[in-house]
């Protein structure tokens, strides 16, 4: 499918844009080509879409569920629990409503840590956009849950990809706080033979951290590190509380960071140090929004925002964290950290973009859209969703979305049951 978008707003001029099959092919005025689909883009302008480094797609279904609780409480008494109650169907519908939510605030990817990937990859190859899918790696340090979980994995990376020109296989491993030694060091291997990305929640808390050094005489970030686990290939959710040595490893290793500041802030988990890591690595640090049971939602469009202030208050600085650099991190920094030649409107890569009404109230007037749409703008701006060059949101509407709400609300009622 071709689409051709006249007279878009495209940094600071107006322009035709042509995507041919999943590309952006020509970028210039008065562009001539006898394609099918062709959107006014008059009153709008082009954006990068968002790539969400860190989620839980499934746990949108537990929105609202268990809240106001610390983080390791909350796992424990509350998330853990229901999560052992979840099947594959559970996980698909649940995977579905993530995706209309995300695909409704402009992300047209997201990094999975989750259980039942073969459910998540089928809602991600029906719904169209991208998605790096892991079985996350969690024994709690029983013998018998790590034969398990190898076994789990070995099945997961055999099975056929079921949309490999948008879905990345890959691994995860929960945290060192519940994966053992043995867990650990499969993992590394796993994914260094299989040359995969690797996803790891790491140092959210302090209490992760002292307990680490108290049992292991490491930080969380050293313990990773002796097993091999800090490759360029890793992203690290989190990593609220780094030393400076723990930092300058990951630095060396060219391990990609996932900060997740509205997660962070509603846990209490502690400030991510934006400024500080993005003057040392600014190539390295992408965001996420983390799980909706955390979060409470997954736009990517609010994290932004939330990323900018909450980088200017650790900083003590109203220069740290700019618009720009909070932007070029949930887009080029997260599309880059999956390998993909994304996250920019540039002839020859991906086609994967936002439209942005620039007649809705929050983006009137529009001096410096990028401004906009991390300070003022929220999802209601965004009217069209293109990802691999295919339209999965056009003006405000994603098909099927009605049937997806509907089926989130029964499972919901079931949830409810399981209490």
């Amino acid at each position: 499918m071709s689409i051709l978008i006249k007279n878009i707003l495209h940094q600071s001029y107006r322009t035709d844009i042509l995507i041919e099959k999943n590309k952006f092919v020509k970028i210039d005025k008065d562009i001539k080509n006898k394609t099918l689909k062709v959107i006014d883009g008059s009153h709008k302008a082009i954006l990068p879409a968002f790539y969400n480094t860190h989620c839980h797609a499934a746990m949108s279904i537990l929105r609202g569920y268990s809240d106001d609780k610390p983080l390791f409480s909350w796992l424990r008494e509350d998330i853990w629990p229901i999560e052992a109650c979840l099947t594959a169907d559970d996980i698909y519908l649940s995977s579905r409503l993530a995706i209309l939510e995300m695909i409704k605030s402009g992300t047209v990817f997201f990094a999975d840590m989750y259980f039942y990937g073969e459910a998540t990859m089928q809602a991600v190859k029906e719904m169209g956009i991208r998605a790096a899918i892991s079985l996350v790696e969690m024994d709690m340090f029983d013998m018998r849950q790590t034969k398990q979980k190898q076994e789990a994995t070995e099945k997961f990376l055999l099975q056929e990809n079921p949309c490999p020109e948008r879905i990345i296989k890959g691994l995860s491993c929960h945290s060192v706080y519940t994966v053992s030694g043995e867990l650990l060091e499969y993992a590394s291997q796993t994914a260094s033979q299989n040359n995969l990305f690797m996803q790891i929640h790491l140092s959210e808390t302090q209490k992760e951290n002292i307990e680490c050094l108290e049992q292991y005489n490491q930080s969380p970030t050293q313990r990773l590190d002796s097993y091999n686990l800090l490759t360029p290939k890793t992203i690290l959710a989190h990593a609220v509380h780094l030393s400076a040595e723990d930092i300058e490893t990951i630095y060396t290793h060219g391990s990609y960071l996932s900060y997740n500041p509205i997660s962070n802030l509603k846990l209490n988990s502690g400030l991510f140090s934006f400024e500080k890591l993005y003057r040392k690595m600014p190539d390295k640090i992408t965001l996420g929004t983390d799980g909706a049971s955390s979060n409470n939602n997954l736009s990517m469009i609010e994290s932004i925002k939330v990323a900018s202030l909450v980088a200017k208050l650790q900083a003590d600085s109203a220069v740290s964290g700019k618009a720009k650099d909070i932007f070029r991190a949930a887009t080029y920094n997260g599309a880059r950290a999956f390998g993909l030649d994304a996250g920019e409107i540039r002839e020859g890569a991906l086609a994967d973009c936002i439209l942005v009404d620039l007649n809705h109230p929050f983006m009137v007037p529009s001096y410096n859209p990028i401004s906009n749409i991390v300070y003022s703008a929220d999802s209601a701006c965004i009217s069209d969703v293109i990802c691999d060059g295919r339209l999965v949101m056009e003006n405000y509407q994603v098909d099927g979305e009605e049937e997806i709400i509907a089926e989130a609300q029964r499972t919901a009622e079931k949830i409810k049951k399981l209490k």
